[in-house]
């Protein structure tokens, strides 16, 4: 009985220590912040219209969308690349937001060009 009782509680100590490590919320962590092959994590929102998915990503991703986002609506393309949603202060505040607009599962018209969306209006 006490060998059982010893086990329970090196156990139990041995878990509770195990999850000590620090967990960044709003800097830079390589190890985390690798969300894919294409993007890391950080406090902008844009939604990748190509992936259909939502993304918290850095400044340089939010820049590298808005171009891409200008472009495409000069060339009057009907489906844009992507779309930037919001900024907000920290990435633990942008998963939130990301939570929140999968959740209400917003829909996706923001993708369709602004001439393309007058043309469908007209008809």
């Amino acid at each position: 009985m006490l060998y059982q009782l010893m086990l329970f509680l090196i156990v139990t100590v041995s878990l509770a220590e195990a999850d000590s490590g620090e967990k960044v919320l709003n800097g830079y962590d390589g190890r985390v912040d690798i969300i894919s092959e294409d993007y890391e994590a950080g406090p902008f929102l844009i939604y990748d219209c190509q992936k259909k998915s939502w993304i918290c990503v850095l400044e340089s991703y939010q820049k590298d969308c808005l171009e891409k986002r200008a472009k495409d609506v000069h060339e009057l393309k009907l489906e844009l690349s992507c779309a930037f949603v919001a900024e907000l202060p920290n990435k633990k505040s942008c998963f939130q937001k990301q939570l929140f607009m999968v959740s209400q599962n917003m829909g996706n018209r923001f993708c369709i060009g602004d001439d393309w969306k007058q043309k469908e209006m007209d008809l």
